[in-house]
């Protein structure tokens, strides 16, 4: 059927290096992060290379060494996940794609509010800024915040819809959730969450969380 794995073919031999998806994950949040950053310098390529060059993202580039070093760690001591090889139908890889980003979405929601009320100072820094955040700002955390959030990608990653998770969704899942983690920082009228505040509400509304220390969560 229309959401069945085809099963017709297998994925390619590059598609099961095992830093593949730490590296689609980086590459995309560097390729988003210098996407917003370019709209919020009114589409200026040369003044967004100049704020990012400038030490705007310092914090970025130290989030980037810390994922690769806590990446090599936790692949020393976890099993490593089974994974489904086979090619997804398009409906197949849409729905198993969303039901991992709603769930990374639902678990990482519940430690927010849960740092917020009971350990803030792991969440601390992710607001030092305070009301003025930008698209660089999505990276700005302290180890343990960036570690919840981390675990919680893999965790969702860990199971698809009928058992092992496909690896093109895997793959899609880091691109998405990139994107809408940085969408929700920018800052931005061209944001996707303010094109689509129903179907991203809270997304829309992080920036006003990050303004007031409260909710929307």
């Amino acid at each position: 059927g229309w959401l069945a794995p085809t099963g017709a073919c297998a994925a390619p031999v590059w598609a099961r290096w095992p830093y593949l998806e730490p590296w689609v994950a980086t590459i995309a949040f560097f390729v988003w992060i210098a996407l917003y950053k370019t709209l919020e310098c009114g589409g200026d390529i040369r003044q967004a290379i100049k704020a990012q060059v400038d030490g705007d993202e310092k914090h970025v580039r130290i989030a980037g060494v810390g994922y690769f070093i806590g990446i090599y760690l936790f692949k020393q001591v976890a099993p490593p996940a089974e994974i489904d090889w086979s090619c997804p139908s398009p409906g197949f890889l849409v729905v198993e794609t969303a039901v991992g980003v709603l769930a990374y979405d639902a678990i990482f929601y519940c430690l927010h509010r849960l740092m917020h009320a009971f350990a803030y100072r792991l969440h601390a820094r992710h607001h030092s800024s305070g009301p003025r955040v930008n698209a660089q700002e999505v990276l700005n955390q302290d180890v343990v915040d960036a570690s919840l959030q981390v675990l919680t990608n893999i965790f969702v990653q860990r199971r698809g819809l009928r058992g092992p998770k496909n690896w093109l969704a895997r793959i899609m899942h880091n691109i998405i959730v990139t994107l809408l983690l940085t969408d929700s920082h920018a800052d931005t009228p061209w944001r996707l969450s303010d094109m689509f505040p129903r179907f991203l509400a809270g997304a829309a509304r992080h920036r006003e969380h990050h303004a007031t220390g409260g909710p929307p969560y």
